[in-house]
């Protein structure tokens, strides 16, 4: 979900343009058609440009991060990173009115009144109630209390989505509710003791921003319902319930719903391990559902040359973990969403491109799953590295058959097939000699015998042939793919995991 609606209008147009900068390699815009695209005029866009440099120095302390116009009518950016982007796009949250609105709404509405919150945020009474007024239908339009998951509850639903708006937002940035550090760290801490593996740095951040959720919903008085996700009570889960109830004990009583759905979260992180996510797994038909019907589409779509030595328990591990989260705490994902990297894995696993491609437009015609488009395509990122991570080149159809030929003789032959390597996540496979599965025949000397196509590298490759050997390879894996697939339309580059297979059968 993309929580820029919740900027004011000033600020949201600020951000869309520093956005754009970040998105130029060489950081440069066009300030007539940046008007022109924005419906600007001259005065207002030279009053953004001064509010951008403003708030860029909000945000830089002392490192350069400005813009500027070096030539008439051309702004380029100087310092600007993803990272400072976030900062801004923070700075902008916290500074606007419907955010403050939203706080108080849904943490601190049953702790304080209107009154008593308007004078502690310093802030216009009119401007407030004006923003909590807007408030409910501006998140109805944004989809805001619609399931991303199976739990359809309400709570179950805006919890989750608050969670995603703290750990989009604040993410690598700052800890939001930063009087709650010191309880949240030692809850961690409480938590960590009873897990088997070290928390990482990414998944602490996740953990710490999804505690102050869980903590200011139910202090302020919204908890969980009942009949979610249950947990099989152990010494282990047991000991860490206690801990944290220790630790909450002046502020409220840790029920085990709520502290279900905590443990319930850490599973669908796997930070408990595989067995206990198997384990709860078992109680969410849909979970094994997508798993078996994934299975199903690779085994019987052509991808592979047998289906009887592909390694299913660790390709079933990963699909079920990624069902799992997908139909519980599914946070839609920051990272992993461009649809333009699709191309790129389309054009290298082409074969698992059609079968990914294809489940997931049977996942978009399930009446129980809501599919956005960034949805999508996170989830066929993550097919993609679950099938490469489980699959092994030989298994493939769409291998492509390298032969490496060298009149200096097997030094060299060797060194080319050491660096063809860098390839091998591209289902290669090298031959040593000749065969009539060979694709593409490398060597110093154009050979009359040799029918296949020929790539002759009488010098050591340099990055512009190793380029054009990468171009050719994906070249011969596309022409396979009408015997693969007859039944698909595989002329189209890359896909779109938002469009119906279907529809772009033949």
């Amino acid at each position: 979900m993309d929580y820029t609606f919740l900027l004011s209008k000033n600020d949201n147009i600020c951000y869309n343009i520093l956005t754009r900068f970040t998105q130029q390699p060489d950081q440069t815009l066009n300030k007539e058609e940046l008007t022109q695209s924005l419906s600007l005029t001259t005065y207002q866009i030279n009053k953004y440009f001064e509010s951008m440099n403003a708030d860029l120095a909000l945000i830089s302390k002392g490192e350069p991060c400005y813009l500027d116009e070096p030539n008439r009518g051309q702004w380029q950016a100087f310092g600007l990173n993803s990272f400072k982007l976030q900062k801004v796009a923070l700075l902008y949250l916290n500074r606007s009115p419907l955010f403050t609105a939203l706080e108080y709404q849904f943490f601190y509405a049953n702790l304080y009144t209107k009154k008593e919150y308007v004078a502690a945020n310093f802030m216009s009474s009119s401007v407030f109630y004006r923003s909590l007024d807007a408030l409910e239908d501006i998140l109805k339009d944004h989809h805001f209390y619609q399931a991303s998951s199976l739990y359809a509850s309400r709570e179950f639903t805006i919890r989750l989505h608050l969670f995603q708006l703290y750990y989009t937002m604040y993410n690598s940035v700052s800890d939001p509710f930063e009087p709650l550090n010191p309880l949240v760290a030692d809850m961690i801490s409480a938590i960590q003791s009873q897990l088997p593996d070290h928390l990482n740095p990414t998944q602490e951040t996740k953990l710490s921003t999804f505690l102050r959720v869980w903590l200011l919903r139910m202090l302020n008085k919204h908890p969980v319902e009942k009949g979610q996700l249950q947990i099989k009570p152990t010494a282990a889960s047991q000991s860490m319930m206690a801990q944290l109830q220790d630790l909450l004990a002046d502020q409220l009583k840790l029920d085990q719903t709520e502290f279900d759905y905590l443990y319930s979260f850490l599973v669908a992180q796997g930070f408990l391990g595989f067995d206990k996510m198997r384990e709860m797994a078992r109680n969410i038909p849909a979970v094994n559902e997508l798993t078996e019907q994934f299975m199903a589409e690779i085994k019987n779509s052509n991808v592979l040359l047998t289906t009887h030595f592909i390694n299913d328990s660790s390709l079933k591990e990963s699909l079920l973990s990624i069902h799992f989260q997908f139909t519980t705490f599914y946070i839609e994902p920051t990272t992993f969403i461009d649809p333009g990297q699709v191309d790129f894995f389309a054009d290298l696993y082409p074969a698992f491109d059609v079968a990914v491609s294809h489940n997931i437009t049977k996942i978009q015609q399930r009446k129980d799953v809501r599919l956005t488009q960034k949805m999508a395509i996170n989830l066929y990122f993550s097919y993609m590295f679950a099938l490469i991570n489980s699959i092994p080149p030989a298994l493939m159809r769409d291998q492509v058959h390298i032969c490496v030929d060298f009149s200096q003789g097997v030094l060299y032959t060797n060194y080319v097939i050491g660096s063809l390597d860098a390839f091998n996540h591209a289902h290669l496979i090298i031959d040593r000699h000749l065969t009539p599965d060979t694709d593409i025949y490398i060597s110093d000397f154009h050979s009359p015998k040799v029918k296949q196509t020929q790539v002759i590298w009488q010098d050591p490759p340099t990055p512009v042939d190793w380029s054009n050997l990468a171009d050719l390879i994906l070249d011969t894996k596309r022409s396979k793919l009408p015997q693969l697939f007859p039944d698909q339309d595989v002329s189209t580059k890359g896909s779109d995991t938002n469009e119906p297979q279907q529809n772009r059968q033949k």
